[in-house]
């Protein structure tokens, strides 16, 4: 099932797998990817509790999370809805305990405020200590070709790009693209499957725009500690993810509270993850 709000001139619908976004509309145009091509059918899933291929061991066990997790493949359940705002609720169940073995509480809501998309994602740990991890992955829509497009990143930063193998797990390398605040989309280097995984980014917002100046999108992210870039395949749109941990290291292993990003709460403590979305 699907819900929908609009106000302000945007018009949000939200499917209750996942939770996902599925269109965003801002004075009529859509801002997330429709899957034109073929090559992906997502919008904007969430990912948790892991980000990428990651292994993750618990107390010495090796559980079985697929790759990003199993949110975005899991049916959440719509608790309140407003004019301008959509609150779903995930728990633990005897199926997710079969891969990831804590309580926990996912709460996802989304708001309209004064035109712009904010999105707040709250964990809560139950009645034993909780790790996880949590990311976002926007799809945003393009008009024309991804080379003609940037990044503004909130402050100068030190990009430095974490390669990746076919398995989509770290290989220990690392490219250098120096310091800047604007950062000309490489088309290019987003093929075949290829993501740019940017670690410990330092601005919280980025504006994403053509190289003309025009802008599409004003992307803030709160509470994540890496950002990541990917397209579908030959698409004009790009994906622009803020991530809490890493993907995996080539022959790593380890408990997965170790890893870099993945976060520990206390019993009954709770995260809260804070995103918006200004077209």
């Amino acid at each position: 099932m699907q819900n929908k709000i609009l106000k302000d001139g945007l018009c949000l619908t939200v499917d209750d797998m996942g939770a996902e976004p599925v269109s965003v509309l801002f004075q009529g145009k859509e801002r997330l990817w429709q899957n034109e091509n073929g090559a992906w059918a997502g919008h904007a899933p969430l990912l948790f509790p892991v980000c990428g291929n990651c292994e993750v061991i618990i107390g010495g066990k090796q559980y079985p999370l697929p790759r990003h997790g199993f949110a975005r493949k899991s049916l959440f359940t719509l608790t309140k809805k407003g004019e301008n705002y959509l609150c779903y609720e995930l728990t633990g169940s005897e199926e997710t305990r079969s891969v990831y073995p804590f309580p926990f509480k996912l709460t996802v809501t989304y708001t309209i405020v004064s035109g712009a998309l904010e999105i707040t994602h709250e964990v809560t740990a139950g009645n034993t200590p909780l790790v996880f991890s949590l990311g976002a992955h926007p799809c945003f829509a393009l008009e024309s070709d991804l080379g003609e497009y940037e990044l503004v990143f909130e402050r100068e930063e030190h990009l430095i790009h974490l390669p990746h193998d076919n398995a989509g797990l770290l290989t220990g390398e690392q490219r250098d693209f120096g310091m800047c605040k604007v950062f000309p989309i490489p088309a290019e280097e987003l093929t075949e499957g290829k993501t740019l995984i940017f670690g410990d980014v330092q601005s919280r917002s980025v504006i994403l725009r053509k190289r003309t100046g025009a802008e599409v999108a004003e992307y803030r992210f709160e509470g994540f500690s890496h950002l990541l870039l990917w397209r579908p395949e030959g698409a004009r749109a790009i994906c622009v993810e803020p991530w809490c941990n890493l993907p995996g290291r080539v022959g790593e292993q380890g408990e997965f509270a170790q890893k870099q990003g993945v976060i520990s709460l206390g019993v009954g403590e709770s995260y809260t993850f804070f995103q918006r979305m200004r077209f």
